[in-house]
């Protein structure tokens, strides 16, 4: 077996596999292969999937064909047209954790990664040889169980290291402060929380179902692309955490879409802008998305985890111009607060995941390459390059 690094960084990432055939571990950039295994959803690993044969899992296309439809209609120059995405999804394959299938004289696992919904550490299998890579690997979740107790033992592994050297303050922490939060500003004024559509939407809006009954909470407010993802985790039950099915079992359990109000109208939105309301809005950078349109409304809002332009100069403290989805423009000023709540592993859980793989060959990728070297040549591991092809 050989793999080759088309690309590593957080701008894309792709591996090819050399079997008996080839084909590509995730497409975040364009590949040669006609063969497709994606890890999950998220555009950095899927972008270039489209007219590929795909193999996921059920909620990886679905949340593909919302992520990717939304990524051609913002970039038409991408290579692919909406006919090419809608002939992969229709051909692709699907197949749920632990159900091996084989592809070019490989035989491939998926195993849940905790990342999002569906998303997949995916185990190959070439003659003696095994390879297991991670993609984006996840952390502790309201909604999804986690990897820790499902680790596969492996020779050779590609673990990502988005936080291989940042020690992220305890979730626990994090969401005990975004409470703390909403119980003293709520009933001020709306509250915006611009956040991903796929992942932490979800997460957010579990945690004040979870505390609806103890915060001045009177509406929750869900908008774009993060109501069709959300459809999507409320319809993928069986991929959910073990305490979602059995509330489903017991007859107790409530769907995301229905704890929500998605408004139609900018009425409608104006209407809701009043105390007890919590916005949930892509782009959690404030680069597009209604989360801009309610930002510059002047109400209160909060981010979360890793940010890019606009909102991570907003960190840094500059007021920072930016355009809302109607062509209004505006400035907007620093969040009134940043939780540090990621759907990534956390430095702690990858060194444990790696311990755990029993892995003799450890290849780092998706993560800051300084990082990385450095944490390569302390524990003798190797980061896997773009460019780079090696041998197993």
């Amino acid at each position: 077996m050989r793999i080759l690094a088309y690309a590593t960084g957080f701008g894309g990432v792709a591996v090819r596999v050399t079997c008996e055939g080839s084909f590509s571990l995730d497409a975040g950039v364009p590949v040669k292969e006609e063969d497709v295994v994606l890890s999950h959803a998220h555009l950095d690993h899927s972008r270039y999937a489209p007219g590929k044969r795909v193999y996921a899992t059920l909620p990886t296309l679905a949340l593909s064909r919302v992520l990717l439809n939304d990524a051609k209609s913002l970039d038409p120059s991408l290579p692919w047209e909406v006919q090419d995405l809608q002939r992969s999804l229709a051909q692709a394959t699907f197949k749920p954790y632990g159900s091996p299938f084989t592809l070019k004289g490989a035989t491939i696992t998926f195993y849940n990664a905790s990342h999002i919904l569906g998303s997949s550490m995916i185990k190959v299998e070439c003659g003696s040889k095994e390879l297991l890579y991670t993609g984006d690997l996840g952390t502790s979740s309201f909604l999804l169980d986690h990897w820790n107790n499902n680790v596969p033992k492996v020779e050779n592994l590609i673990i990502e290291g988005s936080y291989m050297c940042e020690d992220r303050p305890s979730a626990k922490k994090e969401w005990a402060k975004f409470y703390s939060y909403l119980k003293q500003s709520l009933r001020e004024g709306p509250i915006l929380v611009a956040t991903n559509a796929v992942g932490k939407a979800q997460e957010v809006l579990k945690f004040l179902m979870n505390h609806s009954d103890s915060l001045p909470l009177k509406n929750v407010v869900l908008e774009g692309m993060a109501v069709d993802a959300t459809k999507v985790y409320d319809d993928m039950l069986e991929y959910l955490s073990r305490s979602e099915i059995m509330s489903w079992l017991n007859g107790s359990r409530k769907k995301l879409m229905d704890f929500v109000v998605v408004p139609k109208t900018l009425g409608e939105r104006k209407s809701l802008a009043k105390p007890g309301t919590v916005v949930v809005a892509p782009s959690g950078s404030l680069s597009g998305g209604m989360s801009v349109w309610w930002a510059l409304k002047g109400i209160r809002y909060v981010t979360m985890g890793h940010l890019f332009e606009p909102a991570s100069k907003l960190l840094q403290g500059e007021r920072v111009e930016v355009v809302d989805p109607l062509g209004n423009k505006g400035f907007i000023d620093k969040p009134d607060l940043h939780l540090k709540i990621s759907r990534h592993a956390s430095r702690q859980e990858l060194f444990n995941f790696i311990s755990k793989s029993k892995a003799k060959r450890v290849f780092l990728f998706h993560g800051d390459e300084e990082c990385l070297r450095s944490v390569a040549e302390e524990y003798g591991f190797e980061v896997l390059e773009e460019g780079r092809e090696v041998e197993l």
